[in-house]
């Protein structure tokens, strides 16, 4: 404690005495602030906590004990009290706590500073923030000194790492690859210093040193990987044909893009970096036309659909990166029209085989196929025959609907309760489909009509206690093929290509693979 300027200036608040407790004699605040004074916090620290038990909403007590458990070395326990007494108290007590509690974060840091300097530096961050919230409501010269002399420790730790972090970088002998992560680290301990203290020269200047060799680094690696000409094996299930290797270039591109974030104004940063998107462009291009000619080898349409959303999603990554890449807007183009082309050849099968269906299946079937020409026709507008194959499927659909909503609307005999809250499920759901296909005056009154019913049945099996029944075959069901449900028309759409999500760098080297 001999390090720390405030120790023998810790105090209780008041000579607060505690009502009695049973058999329990009041506490003398007095009698346990001279053995907090004298050396013997351990020795308060007990019967504080006792009364701490009896009465856990006592803001004045939690402090108390709080500065007890400061004083004994139980920071962690000293935080907890401070903490509620900050949450319980009146303005003078959660300043006091607030005080405190910068106390125990500044020796929480202190007592990792060998084996943990990351936790050293995120306890006397927050040290400084509470002695600033103190500052900033009072005169009192104790938390302004305290400020100023975490800041000092802080600011003292910050700079001698930051030294060691880029000596080592600048050897000789250090890998680039470690090159780059120890000029990261320099780089950010100069951020955190001049964060720290704005008006320290030695960190503005370190900051930006430091910021243009981690920029020249990764423009050196990312050009490495991004014009990389290595050709990566197909995968068992892939076309036999080997392609570039995109991962590495686009590791790449994401290090020039952190290098011209690092020096915006860098000309050959910047001649590195469209150099790179176009190499980009190019890998995800011909990935994706060899994911076209695959999809000619596939014998079933769900496989066709899958592979083609793959060189979809594959050539608008790199129209991403390069807007006016020509060759890949060329191929995005034919990957639509062979997209809308299988998606209108299922739709057409699914609307022929309906008819010999049953009224359930006729209506997942049809639901289907319009889903199928509506989007081909999203990704083919300029055929109409696509907006007229929808409309006429889409009034199938309705009359389907119609005609299931009916049937199920009829009560046959000897129901049970439980089918009967089946089978409104399945006429809620047909009528609630076709109120969103073609909203009308009639559709609305029997959706409502059946929901009453639904609700009133509901309840009555509530009250009886009975699980609700499973519609069973009352509702429509998925359509059949000789491979099994059709399943949606499409795969799940591809997830947005969000690099350094994990951050606020591109790539993984800046990002330290941290979870912001």
């Amino acid at each position: 404690m001999n390090m720390w300027p405030q120790v023998n200036r810790l105090g209780l608040v008041g000579l607060v005495m505690m009502a009695s407790v049973g058999s329990a004699a009041p506490l003398d605040i007095a009698a346990l602030q001279t053995l907090v004074t004298n050396g013997q916090a351990a020795a308060a620290l007990a019967p504080l906590a006792a009364a701490v038990e009896r009465d856990p909403d006592d803001a004045r007590l939690l402090y108390d004990h709080g500065v007890a458990a400061y004083a004994a070395g139980a920071y962690e326990e000293a935080l907890v009290s401070l903490d509620r007494a900050e949450a319980l108290g009146n303005r003078k007590v959660a300043r006091k706590a607030r005080f405190q509690k910068g106390n125990a974060e500044y020796q929480l840091g202190q007592s990792v500073r060998r084996t943990n300097l990351e936790e050293t530096i995120a306890r006397w961050r927050e040290s400084i923030r509470q002695f600033a919230a103190v500052v900033r409501e009072t005169d009192d010269p104790e938390p302004k000194a305290n400020f100023e002399f975490v800041r000092r420790e802080l600011m003292a730790v910050l700079l001698a790492d930051a030294k060691r972090n880029r000596e080592e970088a600048n050897r000789k002998d250090t890998p680039l690859s470690q090159k780059l992560e120890k000029l990261r680290n320099a780089f950010e301990r100069y951020t955190s210093a001049k964060e720290t203290d704005p008006e320290s020269a030695e960190a503005q200047a370190g900051e930006q040193e430091t910021r243009d060799e981690l920029a020249d680094a990764l423009m050196k690696e990312g050009t490495r990987k991004s014009q990389t000409s290595r050709l990566v094996p197909p995968r068992p299930n892939e076309a036999p044909i080997p392609r570039p290797d995109f991962k590495e270039i686009e590791e790449g591109v994401a290090m020039l893009e952190d290098a011209a974030q690092l020096k915006p104004k860098d000309p050959d940063i910047q001649e590195a970096l469209t150099e790179g998107k176009e190499r980009m462009a190019d890998a995800r291009t011909f990935n994706a036309r060899i994911l076209m000619a695959q999809e000619q080898q596939m014998p079933w349409p769900k496989e066709k659909l899958a592979v083609l959303r793959m060189a979809k999603e594959s050539v608008e990554k790199a129209l991403d990166k390069v807007p006016d890449h020509k060759p890949a807007k060329e191929t995005l183009e034919a990957v639509n029209r062979r997209l809308a082309q299988v998606m209108e050849e299922q739709a057409d099968q699914l609307a022929e085989q309906a008819d010999q269906q049953s009224l359930e299946q006729q209506t997942q079937m049809l639901g289907q196929s319009l889903d199928f020409y509506q989007q081909a026709g999203e990704l083919q507008p300029q055929q109409k025959q696509l907006q007229q194959k929808a409309e006429q499927t889409q009034d199938r659909l309705e009359e389907a609907l119609a005609k299931l909503a009916d049937r199920l609307m009829q009560q046959p005999r000897n129901e049970s309760m439980e089918q009967q809250a089946a089978r409104l499920e399945g006429a809620e759901q047909a009528l609630s489909q076709l109120e969103g296909l073609e909203p009308s005056p009639e559709t609305a009154g029997k959706l409502q009509q059946v929901s009453e019913q639904l609700d009133g049945v509901r309840q009555k099996l509530a009250e009886q206690g009975k699980p609700m029944g499973q519609p069973g075959g009352q509702q429509p069901q998925l359509a059949q093929t000789p491979q099994g449900p059709m399943g949606p028309p499409m795969d799940a759409p591809p997830r947005v290509n969000t690099p350094g999500a994990k951050g606020t760098w591109q790539s993984p080297v800046m990002n330290r693979a941290q979870d912001y």
